[in-house]
């Protein structure tokens, strides 16, 4: 689209989505969703287990594929790319925020925050001042040579944050990032969140069955047996 018209398409489309896995039963874990999400939300899925939520985000994030319909990304059909397409799509417009970290234990916090950088193929010196300012937006500047063994649970995740927001995604999926923490970290994870998303205008979508996270949220989609059930704004 050209830079002379606004972009009036929301960030993110979800058409008639559904998900069954296979085997005996064929369980639809997501049936026949419609969704839309727009820039600079603050949104969480919602539901109790089994609700097909995280499946949802799955399929958002393009980490599965939908059994039927169709899901957009900035007005792009993602649901038709090959592997090496998505995997190119989601090193540029997408982040992702696991409940496990998922750190490799092996690199410091800043080596950390740079891989995605790597696979890109940013040049050693832009990729490492880039991935330290990550590092200074989520409050850890100090720890950038420390590896995650020497972390706690909420710093590892506060790398984990950097990780996702280090190359300006679109969108940042958190799949029940407060899992593993205890209230107080949780709480100041959700503060981090709610200044990036206001300061720097990142996009979150969230699962989580975490009332705090619930009660942060500007937007709640509810889920239930894999169809949505309703939505609260504030």
């Amino acid at each position: 689209m050209s830079s002379k018209h606004p972009r009036t398409h929301p960030l993110v489309e979800v058409r008639g989505v559904e998900k069954v896995y296979p085997g005996g039963a064929k369980v639809a874990a997501v049936r026949g969703v419609d969704l839309d999400i727009a820039r600079g939300e603050f949104t969480a899925l919602a539901g109790p287990s089994g609700s097909g939520k995280s499946t949802l985000l799955n399929l958002i994030g393009t980490l599965d594929r939908p059994t039927k319909g169709d899901i957009l990304h900035d007005g792009r059909l993602v649901t038709k790319l090959d592997a090496d397409q998505l995997s190119d799509f989601r090193l540029g417009a997408l982040g992702f925020v696991f409940q496990a970290y998922n750190l490799i234990a092996v690199l410091t916090a800043v080596e950390n925050v740079e891989y995605p950088l790597i696979l890109r193929g940013m040049g050693a010196q832009e990729r490492r001042a880039q991935a330290l300012q990550a590092l200074k937006w989520v409050g850890l500047e100090g720890c950038a040579d420390r590896r995650p063994d020497l972390l706690s649970g909420g710093q590892q995740q506060r790398v984990a944050v950097a990780r996702a927001i280090v190359h300006r995604p679109a969108l940042v999926l958190a799949d029940e990032p407060t899992a593993n923490l205890d209230s107080k970290t949780g709480g100041a994870l959700l503060d981090l969140m709610q200044s990036l998303n206001a300061e720097h205008g990142v996009t979150f979508l969230f699962s989580s069955h975490d009332p705090a996270v619930l009660s942060r949220a500007r937007r709640v989609v509810r889920l239930q047996d894999g169809e949505l059930r309703g939505e609260d704004r504030r």
